[in-house]
């Protein structure tokens, strides 16, 4: 565990391991209510209260041991900070490109176990999650803890047009960049093209003519010895 993550972990040591997710607590208090009803239903509607009730605690118990507890202040300030740089320093660098994860390139699987795997990263983003959930316990976005938000993308290094990879496993296809796209077409070539080649080798009207004369003239001098 590096030093920044194990900076982060100290300051969340107070917070559950694996806090709940908001709709995880919203989901525990509706059921909570509902073995609620059941205990304090009349005695002529049928039920197990005492089980009911028992349920209701040992969800109260547990609903209280897993919710982030509250943070505010420089401890808040402090926690965010870290996140911040364990996720620019430690996680994001680690994350395979999402096109390598996709297309499996040669080296993609064994980058994949030797580095994004590896238990120093599980550590780091498990320690970034729980500071994601004690830093916005009600945001309702099922995404907040999502490491794939992060993922790199190697299509921003090209300009936009798609990375062909020939080596991969689905290679892709190859593409244009959206500026090529846009002065397109490219006008007359200034490289000699194969066809500017070709019609240099191409013979004029007077070429044609005197080979034609020549090769009549070369027939006649071999029937003239015959």
């Amino acid at each position: 565990m590096s030093n920044v993550v194990q900076q982060l972990a100290n300051e969340l040591k107070n917070q559950p391991v694996n806090p709940l997710r908001n709709h995880q607590v919203e989901e525990y208090a509706r059921e909570k209510t509902r073995l609620e009803t059941i205990v304090g239903a009349p005695a002529f509607v049928p039920g197990d209260r005492g089980k009911a009730a028992k349920q209701a605690r040992d969800l109260a118990k547990m609903v209280d041991h897993q919710i982030a507890k509250p943070v505010q202040g420089e401890h808040k300030d402090t926690i965010a900070k870290l996140a911040t740089e364990v996720m620019e320093t430690v996680i994001r660098p680690a994350l395979v490109p999402r096109e390598d994860m996709r297309r499996n390139p040669a080296g993609a699987v064994g980058q994949f176990m030797r580095i994004e795997n590896a238990r120093p990263t599980k550590q780091a983003i498990q320690q970034w999650k729980r500071a994601q959930l004690v830093l916005e316990p009600g945001n309702e976005d099922p995404d907040l803890a999502n490491v794939e938000r992060f993922r790199p993308e190697r299509i921003h290094d090209t300009g936009g047009a798609a990375t062909f990879m020939p080596g991969a496993q689905i290679p892709g296809n190859f593409a244009m960049t959206p500026q090529a796209k846009a002065n397109w077409p490219l006008g007359e070539p200034h490289v000699e093209t194969p066809l500017k080649q070709a019609q240099k080798r191409e013979m004029s009207e007077a070429q044609k003519a005197a080979l034609v004369k020549a090769r009549a003239t070369a027939q006649a001098n071999r029937l003239a010895k015959t």
